[in-house]
């Protein structure tokens, strides 16, 4: 590995992996809107495009509701169906689904755990939806259901329904026309990329710059501030630049990690 070349005691990039939280203003701006909408038990949005770190920040956002004790439930909702969804749902809230529930009754369960703290209770909750657009139509309609039901009298859910921009139209005009707010992450400008670069090598261990002025520049314009992108092109180049015996990192073996991976300049 390229560790002991640049003085790094892991990888700083996670092999390309979802890169760790890095909190930019989009990153903030959304986790306080986020934190509004679980105080004043409403229901949102949150879009991304592919890659700019939407489950990276639910997982950020479940962890923050669960350090303040509210019960929180994440999933994705991909390939689910809707007794999986319930069932699902249910086990992490700790209402004892059975195995033997079907759909109707774990919808019961979740409804009348509802009745039962209402408005105000600590016991109200949060449910974070991934991949909602890949959500089956009657998944869909099960949340719609849920969202309703949970909007008045006395809210004691919020729903963060979490997908790209392109797949919050398959969601539907009337589900979409239930949430109360929408929240857009955008990608990291490269003031805040460079802060990440920075916060990951030095978490992993490095004691000096590896990536020069210019291959920062290039690799915020051919990443397009997208931080799974970013994270595939540092480690590749730390790599590449590691295998030629390279001390920094240049524009040019910037370029060469992009045309290594044959990527287009377009975010995904």
């Amino acid at each position: 590995m390229y560790y002991a070349h640049w003085g790094l005691q892991r990888s700083p990039f996670a092999g390309g992996d979802a890169p760790q939280f890095f909190a930019g203003e989009s990153q903030t701006e959304a986790l306080a809107r986020l934190r509004y909408v679980a105080e004043q038990r409403r229901h949102a949005l949150l879009t991304a495009g592919r890659g700019v770190g939407k489950t990276t920040l639910l997982r950020q956002f479940a962890e923050s509701c669960r350090y303040d004790g509210l019960p929180t439930a994440t999933m994705t909702l991909a390939g689910l169906s809707p007794r999986e969804f319930l069932w699902q749902t249910a086990a992490q809230f700790a209402l004892g689904p059975k195995s033997s529930d079907d759909a109707t009754q774990l919808f019961r369960r979740l409804t009348d755990h509802g009745a039962a703290i209402g408005w105000g209770s600590s016991g109200a909750a949060t449910l974070l939806l991934d991949d909602a657009d890949q959500a089956g139509a009657d998944v869909r309609q099960q949340l719609l259901r849920l969202v309703s039901l949970t909007s008045s009298p006395t809210p004691w859910l919020t729903i963060v329904l979490a997908t790209t921009p392109s797949g919050a139209r398959r969601l539907g005009d009337e589900l979409l026309d239930a949430l109360d707010l929408r929240i857009e992450l955008e990608p990291w400008t490269e003031p805040e990329m460079i802060g990440y670069i920075q916060h990951a090598l030095l978490a992993a261990g490095a004691e000096q710059p590896i990536f020069d002025d210019e291959a920062l520049g290039a690799l915020h314009a051919l990443s397009d501030g997208v931080p799974r992108k970013i994270n595939r092109l540092t480690d590749h180049a730390l790599l590449g630049a590691a295998a030629e015996g390279h001390d920094a990192i240049d524009a040019a073996m910037i370029e060469a990690a992009h045309d290594a991976l044959n990527w287009t300049t377009t975010a995904g």
